[in-house]
């Protein structure tokens, strides 16, 4: 089963975007004993980093730097592929927003994985996770599974309720120096 899990953070107008924390809880609903990790990422987002871990993170990383106050999808994989190669998770999810459709398949291809886009709900069955998307515009709906590599996701947002927040959890905050 996935040990770890690693959750990119999405934040605009500085506040994470809802679609972060459903992230968070899709994580949780894979394995409530693996380790999930939210990655804030931008300039001056520590203050921050509470905010993932009372939405259910164990740890939050946060990712400053002033190349990246404004969103550029080679600046970010840049970062991000440096916390993953540090992290070495399990599984990672993302929001499938605009920045997520344009990044997720970046990493997917740097990390040689296979990538499930545009999830909507997942269920667990033994070892597996069974992820459902849709297709033909809606009027249809896949499962998908993935079979081995890193188990990587992009959530759709609005479909996978968050975590309660909790404002008594504490988790593990780790600032990640990259190179970009």
């Amino acid at each position: 089963m996935t040990k770890k899990i690693l959750v990119i953070s999405e934040i605009r107008d500085g506040e994470f975007r809802n679609v972060s924390f459903e992230a968070i809880a899709a994580a949780k609903q894979i394995s409530a004993n693996a380790e999930v990790v939210g990655v804030a990422i931008g300039e001056k987002v520590q203050h921050m980093a509470d905010e993932l871990i009372k939405y259910g993170a164990d740890k939050a990383i946060v990712v400053e730097d002033e190349k990246l106050a404004n969103y550029t999808p080679d600046a970010y994989s840049q970062a991000l592929m440096q916390v993953i190669e540090q992290e070495n998770p399990d599984g990672i999810l993302i929001g499938h927003t605009v920045i997520g459709r344009e990044i997720a398949p970046k990493l997917a291809a740097r990390l040689d994985s296979g990538l499930v886009s545009d999830v909507t709900a997942l269920e667990v069955d033994g070892d597996e996770v069974i992820f459902t998307r849709p297709i033909y515009s809606g009027k249809a709906f896949e499962k998908k599974v993935i079979k081995e590599g890193i188990l990587f996701a992009s959530i759709r947002p609005n479909n996978i309720a968050p975590l309660e927040k909790d404002d008594g959890r504490s988790g593990e905050v780790v600032n990640v120096d990259v190179e970009i």
